[in-house]
């Protein structure tokens, strides 16, 4: 191997490995054979043992771990949004770009996570490849459910049936941030003796 080449091969992981979501490079059939640092969330800490194999079933899509094929032998992979980006893409499209829910089984239990997937062709070594990213939003979907908060004390609660604080739910689970200040009706009701010379 020569120098060039090695050195254009630790650049090209360093331009991987730099991104800070999840980076899957797949073939047409969603075989994965190369992933960046951060695909450790989903993939665990050992990615050079899922490399090979399908993404369904590396990624526990609660579909593919329930049929003796896995991946790619349901009645739901047609539907399933990574076989889908990788198939616009192999068909020409330049870049694939879709919001997604996904059921994983991770640590004994299945959550629906929600991913901004998107997809780009890349060719190598005579090979036509996929660059699949996964960003996980999750955080910022569940924003948008129904909060349940006290009629009373107006505290929320949280999916653990932890009662806090609502600048503090807020703080945990988005970038909002609370200041704090007195509208007019509370203005009225706890400083009326100091607006009465107003």
């Amino acid at each position: 191997m020569e120098i060039d080449q090695l050195v254009d091969e630790k650049y090209l992981r360093g331009v991987l490995d730099a991104f800070p979501i999840p980076v899957l490079i797949v073939d047409k059939g969603l075989t994965i054979h190369d992933a960046n640092h951060a695909s450790k969330k989903l993939l665990g800490d050992d990615i050079s043992a899922k490399l090979r194999e399908l993404c369904g079933d590396t990624l526990g899509c609660i579909h593919a771990i329930s049929r003796p094929g896995g991946c790619g032998t349901t009645d739901f992979c047609p539907e399933c949004v990574l076989r889908q980006t990788s198939a616009a893409v192999a068909k020409g499209e330049s870049s694939f770009r879709r919001l997604s829910k996904m059921k994983i089984q991770s640590d004994g239990r299945v959550q629906e996570k929600t991913f901004l997937v998107s997809g780009a062709p890349l060719q190598h070594a005579g090979r036509s490849y996929v660059i699949l990213t996964l960003e996980d939003i999750t955080e910022l979907t569940e924003l948008r459910k129904i909060v349940p908060i006290c009629s009373f004390c107006r505290k929320v609660r949280d999916d653990d049936d932890y009662w806090q604080e609502v600048e503090h739910y807020f703080a945990k689970y988005s970038t909002i941030r609370f200041s704090h200040g007195v509208c007019p009706d509370c203005r009225k009701q706890h400083y009326s003796e100091f607006l009465k010379d107003q």
